[in-house]
């Protein structure tokens, strides 16, 4: 039988074993509960979340960002043909072409440009806000000539001129203005998501001047040697919602790998005017020439999508009040149909009278593309 003495103890010892036992277990659910402050957080519905470490550059100076970039890009648009080569031969006094040539466009060269933006990195959830501006202006001139029997048929013209020179010059002004919140954050040590919402606004002037020479197989029609006249503008100014997420790979020693990838879709409105002139000589009771002057405005929706990957290299200085980023690498940008020339579909002359006219239209509708090389450099300061 147990001595009342061995019984105290007993009890005592029971006592404290357990004590330290819930004493350990406290201790570990206060840890617990610290680390999973440190990678959660309160939503707005005040559930608890996943929070993901921010990955936007921090200096120990004011919040302000600035970006240059430098772009060498190629241009490719549709609805710039102008001519096709052909072979007339007469049928008694009726001349019937041959058809056996090739078409006749523009073709666009490199062009810079340039993009510039201003940021605030927000005290918000490490939120930043930031405006880009890109500019570029973008031309092509492109002339053929052909020497009788051949000749050249314009395709900007309702009438059929039999030309031994056509010359088209296609001007192209872009403005692009990108008004931008973001998020940076790190989904593991070496991947940082960039999110981004913003509301884009393009302005786009288009214009192609074509000037037709007539052959000297036209003598019949008094117009050997006469040049004819073709003016085409599409202008249209867009804004809309656009949406796109940046991601980056590092690599190591200050070097990383991007993707950007975005799209957007803007109301547009667009202006488009097409002007013909004959020679002087021609139709002398016409003012300057102007044969027809036909205008349209209208609205359309014009989607985008725009990429840009390369490699990126950061780096601190002035004890990290200071952070320049440069990354260089490859960018396209692709809008549908932002070319809406008016494109000569018929000429019908009444058989009643000939006196009454009807011309046929239709929009071209083409594609706008830009591609090539894009450097930049960062200052956060």
């Amino acid at each position: 039988m147990k001595s009342p003495l061995l019984k105290v103890a007993l009890a005592a010892f029971s006592t404290a074993l357990f004590s330290t036992a819930f004493a350990g277990i406290d201790e570990r659910l206060d840890t617990l509960e610290r680390n999973m402050q440190e990678i959660s957080a309160r939503n707005p519905q005040d559930t608890l979340g996943a929070s993901f470490a921010p990955s936007r550059y921090e200096v120990n100076g004011t919040s302000w960002f600035i970006s240059l970039d430098l772009i060498y890009w190629h241009t490719k648009m549709g609805g710039t043909e102008y001519a096709y080569s052909a072979h007339p031969q007469f049928s008694g006094s009726t001349l019937l072409p041959q058809v056996d040539g090739d078409l006749k466009e523009n073709d666009f060269g490199w062009d810079t440009g340039v993009k510039v933006a201003l940021g605030y990195k927000t005290p918000h959830d490490n939120w930043d806000v930031s405006m880009r501006y890109t500019y570029l202006n973008a031309d092509s001139t492109s002339s053929s000539s052909k020497t009788q029997p051949s000749v050249l048929i314009s395709l900007t013209n309702f009438e059929v001129i039999y030309a031994s020179k056509v010359k088209s010059r296609v001007d192209i002004t872009y403005d692009n203005l990108d008004l931008e919140l973001a998020r940076s954050y790190f989904m593991s040590p070496m991947l940082s998501f960039r999110p981004h919402l913003d509301v884009k606004s393009t302005w786009m002037d288009i214009s192609q001047n074509v000037q037709i020479t007539a052959s000297h197989i036209n003598n019949t029609n008094q117009t050997a040697g006469l040049d004819f006249k073709t003016k085409q503008t599409s202008k249209f100014w867009g804004v809309g919602p656009r949406a796109g997420l940046d991601t980056s790979w590092f690599l190591g020693y200050g070097f990383h790998i991007f993707a950007n990838l975005s799209g957007s879709a803007q109301y547009a409105y667009f202006k488009t005017d097409t002007t013909q002139l004959l020679p002087p000589s021609q139709k002398p009771f016409l003012q300057n020439g102007k044969a027809m002057d036909v205008k349209h405005k209208f609205h359309r929706f014009i989607p985008s999508v725009n990429t840009y990957l390369g490699l990126g290299y950061d780096f601190f200085f002035n004890d990290n009040r200071n952070h320049i980023a440069l990354k260089a690498g490859y960018e396209i940008q692709y809008y549908w149909r932002v070319n809406q020339f008016n494109k000569s579909d018929d000429f019908i002359v009444s058989t009643v009278n000939v006196n009454q006219t009807r011309l046929l239209f239709e929009k071209a509708s083409e594609d706008l593309s830009f591609y090539g090389f894009t450097g930049e450099i960062r200052l956060d300061f």
